[in-house]
């Protein structure tokens, strides 16, 4: 019987590390609208939803383009990282996986 415990308790722990691995596989689904907003709403300042949402969008279509590129681990903790709080930001994410390869070079998003 605590055999059948151990092994069981062994199978949810292995299982539970390989979701989060699989977790930075992908580009995570992060709602750019909602966040958007929030993130206006919450700061008072900037220059609104609109900017909010295209610098988004573009480091999304920039994640797309070299996501592949960099490191599993390097994913997997920026993924956590640039969710930490409920906010989720695809420019934090981006310039968390510059920064962990040595290729953030600081530049405005759309350049």
């Amino acid at each position: 019987m605590r055999t059948f415990i151990f092994a069981a308790a062994v199978i949810v722990a292995a299982s539970c590390a390989i979701d989060r691995v699989q977790a930075a596989d992908g580009i995570p689904d992060f709602n750019v609208a909602r966040n958007c907003s929030a993130e206006v709403a919450s700061t008072g300042i900037g220059t609104g939803v609109a900017s909010c949402t295209k610098d988004e969008t573009d480091a999304k279509n920039e994640l797309d383009k070299r996501w592949g590129k960099y490191g599993a681990s390097d994913r997997h903790a920026c993924v956590g990282e640039s969710s930490t709080g409920g906010d989720q930001s695809y420019v934090e994410l981006l310039t968390c996986l510059e920064m962990s390869t040595g290729q953030f070079s600081g530049r405005q998003m759309g350049e």
